[in-house]
């Protein structure tokens, strides 16, 4: 498994890891427990040391399940016309009997960094195809390339209060609209593929239902974590909200240093948990008067709390989340969630434990632990900056 070659199926490297079972302190990888019951969640800690498997965690749990075209994953880059480029992206669908698809975006402005970015369906080139980007903050924006006269950037500006600044933006094939969660998880951000310059974005309400009492107790705890929510879509259809929880804390050299006040006090943050919760299905209910649509309270989300969402996985980063059978590719554990951002790991949602990958130079064990992380890669896919 320790080879400098890029694997095959890189979630075999990431499996054999979270199993790893050596305690060796001095070998390339080391594994301890965290926290452990009566508590509410578990925490393994895979300690790597070795720089070359270093390299080959860090290229699989961030490039390594897009390199595995059967996946249908969207590829973004930008061109190199100019100080104000235009945007390309290429798809490559998982079946093969369908051909690559490849679109220009306008221009943003120079300066402008995407945070994420959702699309449509994009297996043909139909003028509703839809592409949305977040900006930093709560700024979104709207293209559709394909439409006639349509060739340029909405710009949506709801009030900054109502949209999540670090939550991502995702598009449901089910329901064929955009949505991001508010700041508090409430409520529902939604655009529809007709959106137009000047109409203001619908929210929906969001309620939660069926907490075990087991996880009222876990909530209590979480009250000093961080926390960004995400919607995924599975590839039924079903939605799942994502609660991401992280905690942070004092580099563990600053415990044992008996200077304590002298040196400079330096904060790392983890991730802890995720809550999972799956909608639960109301239907849509709507009523047409003068061709104006109003749709009623049953348009609304319910979630219900949920441990097992059966033979899937999720991966969540600081782009659209996504959601694949874990018999897709070998390597894939079920019921769990793979993420990367401030720290790289597995979550297993039935087992409540928490498998983050921490560093170490190898040569100056006296250096501080870190978690494993790649802070300008912490993406699916990766955010590109547009500067002149």
């Amino acid at each position: 498994m320790f080879s400098s070659s890029t694997p095959t199926f890189p979630f075999m490297l990431i499996d054999y890891l979270t199993n790893f079972s050596s305690v060796e302190d001095d070998g390339p990888v080391t594994k301890w427990y965290g926290s452990s019951p009566p508590n509410c969640y578990n925490q393994k800690e895979i300690l790597i040391r070795d720089l070359k498997l270093r390299e080959e965690v860090l290229e699989a749990m961030t490039s390594g399940f897009s390199r595995n075209q059967s996946f249908g994953f969207y590829d973004y880059y930008q061109s190199d016309s100019g100080d104000n480029p235009p945007i390309l992206l290429k798809h490559k669908p998982s079946n093969p009997e369908l051909t690559e698809v490849s679109a220009q975006l306008p221009p943003l402005p120079c300066g402008t960094k995407i945070q994420n970015i959702a699309m449509s369906s994009f297996s043909n080139r139909r003028r509703d195809w839809a592409v949305c980007v977040k900006l930093p903050g709560s700024q979104l924006s709207l293209c559709r390339p394909f439409a006639f006269g349509q060739f340029k950037w909405i710009n949506i500006k709801p009030m900054p209060e109502s949209i999540s600044s670090f939550s991502s933006i995702m598009f449901s094939k089910k329901d064929q609209r955009f949505y991001i969660p508010s700041p508090g998880g409430n409520h529902l951000c939604s655009l529809d593929l007709n959106f137009k310059e000047g109409d203001m974005p619908r929210f929906l309400r969001i309620g939660f239902e069926d907490y075990p009492k087991s996880v009222v107790s876990e909530l209590e705890e979480l009250n000093s974590c961080s926390r960004t929510d995400h919607i995924v879509e599975s590839p039924t259809g079903e939605l799942f909200y994502i609660k991401w929880y992280g905690e942070e804390y004092e580099g563990e050299d600053l415990d044992r240093d008996e200077n304590y006040n002298d040196v400079v006090r330096s904060l790392t943050h983890k991730t802890k948990k995720f809550m999972v919760f799956r909608e639960k299905e109301t239907g849509y209910a709507e009523e047409k008067k003068n061709e104006v649509i109003i749709y009623t309270e049953e348009d609304d989300k319910t979630m219900t709390y949920t441990e097992d969402i059966g033979d899937l996985c999720i991966f969540v980063g600081h782009s659209q989340a996504y959601c694949v059978p874990a018999s897709s590719s070998p390597g894939l554990k079920p019921n769990c969630i793979y993420f990367v951002g401030y720290s790289f790991g597995v979550y297993d949602i039935t087992t409540k434990t928490c498998t983050t990958f921490f560093t170490r130079d190898a040569d100056e064990e006296d250096s501080e632990i870190a978690p494993l992380r790649r802070l300008d890669f912490p993406y699916w896919p990766p955010p590109f900056p547009i500067s002149c």
